[in-house]
């Protein structure tokens, strides 16, 4: 049975079935006492510190699948990818240094604006985003629910709808679109 004690003695919770009383429980569960080493309790009057978080593995790294259709713009960025999150394929794609600004240009139900992303150039690209952000809304010019299925059409147009995507929609599969 190993002895284990809380950093905080008030505790009188339970860990995986062990009932602590007054921060102190006994068990042979070794998982709890895993458990219990590695977030810094004190198990047998040793006291571990909690393991460091590791870092994300940088997939720039690792070696290169054997057949995939995929491609992640975030590793592999091609100039051809509609907003390709800043500083990709220069830095680990899940840490901090990589942005999306796809985030950035998502507000509400208005359209992407199409165009560069001026990486290089924040106060350009800041300009252009807001310019775009200062735009009416485009949520009034929306359609009822019950309007034509020409209103409709005509909406899904402004909003950057192609003919392809709106062949053999109906009224109500255009305005799903939007839902």
């Amino acid at each position: 049975m190993a002895k284990i004690t809380a950093p905080n003695e008030e505790f009188n919770c339970e860990i995986g079935g062990v009932q602590f009383e007054d921060g102190k429980a006994e068990t042979d569960n070794q998982a709890v006492i895993s458990y219990c080493r590695n977030a810094g309790y004190t198990v047998d009057g040793d006291t571990k510190a909690a393991a460091p978080e590791p870092e994300s593995p940088d997939p720039r790294n690792l070696p290169e699948p054997e057949a995939s259709t995929l491609r992640d713009a975030a590793v592999d960025p091609k100039p051809e990818d509609f907003l390709a999150p800043t500083n990709a394929g220069e830095a680990n794609p899940h840490g901090p240094e990589v942005i999306s600004p796809e985030i950035h240009a998502s507000e509400g139900v208005r359209p992407v604006k199409g165009g560069d992303v001026h990486v290089e150039n924040t106060n350009t690209q800041d300009a252009e985003e807001k310019a775009h952000a200062a735009q009416e809304s485009f949520e009034a010019d929306k359609p009822a629910g019950n309007a034509s299925k020409e209103e409709w059409h005509a909406y899904a147009t402004a909003q950057g709808k192609t003919e392809a995507e709106l062949d053999g929609l109906g009224r109500d599969g255009i305005r799903e679109l939007f839902n």
